[in-house]
């Protein structure tokens, strides 16, 4: 458990095709000072767009998370919110030029590898996290996710798919920056090939190759390099969950079973926990108090 706040060691800029637009997409991660939390800002916009990684400003489509104002979103935010998460990263300016988050290779690796090479910056500033103190359900329909308490972030993740490839499948972690590296990060979002032909028969889909996830057929995987780990897909599902639990812009203490869940369930099982505040507290003490945003603007802001 990391006790104090971090951010990043120096700017990062990363690149790639965004698969709703089809355009180049352009994303920076700006260091932030300490209680600043996790924003995002869309420049593409006149005046730019600032959002907040919180609760109430992220929603869930089928196949991603996305966080939005008024009429504005940025979609498909989960894979780097699971590398914040993954890696203890609380305090930073993450600039985009559109409406989506590049997928890159479809994992998180890419995302670990560029924060990795600037490195983390310690500071000393408390971290909170929402601690788990009572067991907590919530179920619908073949999805449920347990919250139980626990001294360390420890998930337990199933799925079930009816293709010969994925099936039944499980994994079990206790999430650390080392395990989130060697067990999670490189694993990719996957998806059907005949859906992926409607979408892009419905023009929902304008960018996209075999180059930013796994693509199956009836019976196969169809890109050339095969998978990366047999159980490459409940690896990604852990992922995907480590980014949607990330909307708190705390980490959490406790033990999670997840089964059978989607982005939209995730984010449900977020909101509804919040809700239930019997069941978790904030250790240490209360929530901090947000930094303004507007203040990443300053020179400073990227030498605290």
């Amino acid at each position: 458990m990391e006790l104090f706040q971090h951010t990043i060691g120096d700017t990062i800029t990363l690149r790639g095709e965004g698969i709703i637009t089809g355009k180049d997409i352009t994303v920076e991660l700006i260091p932030s000072p300490p209680n600043h939390g996790l924003v995002f800002e869309r420049t593409d916009l006149s005046p730019s767009l600032f959002i907040r990684v919180a609760p109430e400003n992220v929603f869930a489509t089928e196949g991603a998370s996305l966080i939005r104002s008024g009429h504005d979103q940025i979609l498909f935010i989960e894979h780097l919110l699971a590398t914040l998460n993954g890696l203890a990263i609380d305090n930073l300016l993450i600039r985009v030029n559109g409406p989506e988050i590049p997928l890159l290779d479809g994992s998180a690796l890419p995302f670990v590898e560029a924060i990795l090479e600037v490195g983390r910056r310690p500071q000393w500033s408390l971290r909170r996290h929402l601690r788990i103190v009572s067991e907590f359900t919530i179920k619908s329909d073949d999805s449920e996710i347990i919250f139980s308490p626990a001294p360390e972030l420890r998930l337990h993740c199933i799925i079930d798919f009816p293709h010969p490839v994925i099936g039944h499948q499980e994994i079990e972690l206790t999430v650390t920056p080392e395990s989130f590296l060697s067990e999670i990060a490189y694993a990719r979002t996957f998806g059907f090939l005949q859906e992926l032909i409607k979408r892009r028969e419905q023009g929902l889909l304008r960018g996209g190759s075999l180059e930013n996830a796994i693509i199956l057929d009836e019976d196969r995987v169809l890109n050339p390099d095969g998978l990366r780990d047999p159980k490459e897909f409940v690896r990604h599902k852990l992922l995907d969950f480590m980014g949607d639990i990330y909307i708190l812009g705390a980490p959490i203490l406790g033990a999670i079973k997840v089964i059978k869940s989607s982005h939209k369930f995730h984010i449900k099982a977020i909101k509804t926990l919040l809700a239930h505040s019997n069941v978790w507290d904030w250790f240490p003490g209360p929530a901090r108090l947000p930094v303004k945003p507007m203040k990443c603007l300053e020179p400073a802001c990227a030498l605290a």
